[in-house]
């Protein structure tokens, strides 16, 4: 028997907590509107036109998105790093956290971009590795090696299904969890696996064998929700019912284009505001673009799109704040700031401007 209700808070007379559904082993999401992507029709033509759109567009400048910069090793307060795509390093109370690592090239089609914004060899010691689901941009062996070179007792927190993985390849201390569950490390660290809309896949024959989520970070009463790959559904509304105070959201952006197949399995960039304004979050920093040429938009499109969607709402997300950042830049947290924000629209880092207007005035 499978089912999306079940246990839980009734948010409505008509929606409920999702929790896993899985018939003759593998999973299937629970949002109504869902699509199952076809590889004829679906997959196949997405890889086609980006790759078209890879030789006809203008061209891209990432090194303008990148910014090197040393990583504290460790911090008592709340800061988070973009690393690139959706890799982001989160320090506070003294643990260290990384969330799907990838340093590198992930596939032959869908060459690097963006440098990370931290080599793999120059980490910080890592406490705890979250991984969303086993897609290969998402869970990269040869970074999760290194991970484990550098740390050999991290302990990885995956999705149900997906902990074989990491003991045939001699991790020590992997643990797997489901929709809805809580893992309490201390009295200020906590995670809670939680929904989301996407699929799984790591090899020819294995679609949806193992589960797909994203990850609510606790650290006393500062939330850090990192949504992993997800399109948008009744999950926001769920998460937010649960987690009424949601310090940072974040969100996937991209690939927008082609939308038609895109949206069943990913956010845009208005719906990942959508899904902003549902989670009541007051921090939004931006991830899963720029960095590999997965769409047919061209990569910075979905920034730009998501800064035009902001300001068209201006009004609404004043006591909200959106970070447009680099990979390697740190976005530090007070408490005073989380809990009554200033007023702003965007908070876009100017370093670069500034560095520059010193560079004219030193000659």
């Amino acid at each position: 028997m499978t089912f999306c209700l079940g246990r839980g808070k009734l948010l409505s007379s008509i929606m409920r907590k999702w929790y896993p559904q899985k018939k003759n082993g593998r999973f299937y999401n629970c949002s109504p509107s869902y699509k199952t992507e076809s590889l004829l029709f679906g997959t196949i033509p997405s890889i086609l036109q980006s790759l078209v759109a890879r030789f006809t567009q203008t061209s891209y400048h990432p090194e303008k998105w990148f910014q090197d910069i040393p990583l504290p090793s460790q911090s008592t307060s709340l800061q988070i790093a973009w690393l690139g795509h959706a890799t982001f390093l989160i320090q506070a109370n003294g643990y260290t956290i990384i969330t799907d690592p990838a340093f590198g090239n992930v596939s032959p089609l869908f060459p690097r971009l963006l440098r990370t914004g931290i080599s793999a060899n120059t980490l910080p010691p890592i406490d705890y590795v979250l991984i969303s689901h086993n897609h290969r941009d998402h869970m990269d062996k040869q970074s999760l090696y290194a991970i484990k070179q550098k740390n050999p007792n991290v302990h990885v927190l995956v999705a149900q299904g997906d902990k074989a993985w990491f003991d045939y390849h001699q991790f020590t201390n992997s643990s797997e969890h489901t929709w809805w569950e809580e893992t309490v490390i201390s009295h200020k660290l906590r995670f809670t696996f939680l929904p989301s809309v996407h699929w799984s896949q790591r090899y020819l024959f294995d679609k949806n064998r193992s589960l797909w989520g994203s990850w609510m970070i606790s650290f006393d009463d500062q939330h850090i929700y990192f949504a992993g790959d997800t399109a948008y559904g009744d999950h926001f509304a769920q998460i937010a019912y649960e987690f009424r105070q949601i310090t940072a959201a974040l969100l996937p952006i991209g690939p927008c284009e082609p939308s038609l197949w895109m949206k069943h399995n990913h956010l845009s960039s208005e719906t990942a505001l959508q899904a902003f304004e549902t989670l009541q979050a007051q921090h939004l920093i931006p991830m899963h673009w720029g960095t590999f040429p997965f769409g047919a938009d061209h990569a910075e499109e979905p920034i730009i799109r998501l800064k035009h969607a902001w300001k068209q709402k201006r009004e609404a997300l004043s006591h909200r704040l959106l970070h447009i950042v680099k990979a390697g830049e740190i976005v530090p947290f007070e408490k005073k700031s989380i809990l009554a924000p200033e007023l702003a629209n965007i908070t876009e880092r100017n370093k670069q401007n500034k560095h520059d207007e010193q560079r004219k005035e030193n000659g």
